[in-house]
This record gives C-alpha cells, structure tokens and sequence, in this order.
C-alpha cells in the first residue's frame, strides 16, 4: 500500500515474538546480527584510508515552497 519492502527483520521479529523473546530485545538482537557488517566496513574503510557512503540522487522536484506547519 505505500511501497514500503519487508525486510528480514519483520520476519525475525515475528520468530522471536512466537518464541517469547521480550519485545525489548527486539532491536538489540537485530544490532548484534549487523555487528559483523559494521565491523568490517570499520575495518575496510581504515585500511585504504576512505570514508565509504553510499551514492544517493535527489530525484525530487527541483524547487518546492516552504509551507509552515500550521498551513499543512
């Protein structure tokens, strides 16, 4: 409905509420399973010295009016 994917941790969040996992630990547990990931691109981005990001384009409208909040 608003094109928003299903990643794996909708599903892992499912398995660990069946199993009686507290939701508290929900996020933890997600950050542990990242933790590898991080740690290499850590590693990755000293070792050659860069900081990596990722590319990202702005395909919006090029000029949009500000409209204040009370407005919206």
């Amino acid at each position: 409905r608003h094109g928003v994917a299903v990643n794996v941790d909708f599903y892992s969040g499912v398995i660990y509420y069946l199993h009686g996992i507290p939701q508290d630990l929900f996020v933890p547990i997600f950050a542990v399973g990242r933790v590898p990931g991080w740690t290499a691109q850590c590693l990755e981005q000293f070792a050659n010295n860069i900081l990596i990001r990722p590319l990202t384009l702005y395909n919006g409208p090029e000029k949009r009016d500000y409209v204040p909040i009370d407005r919206r």
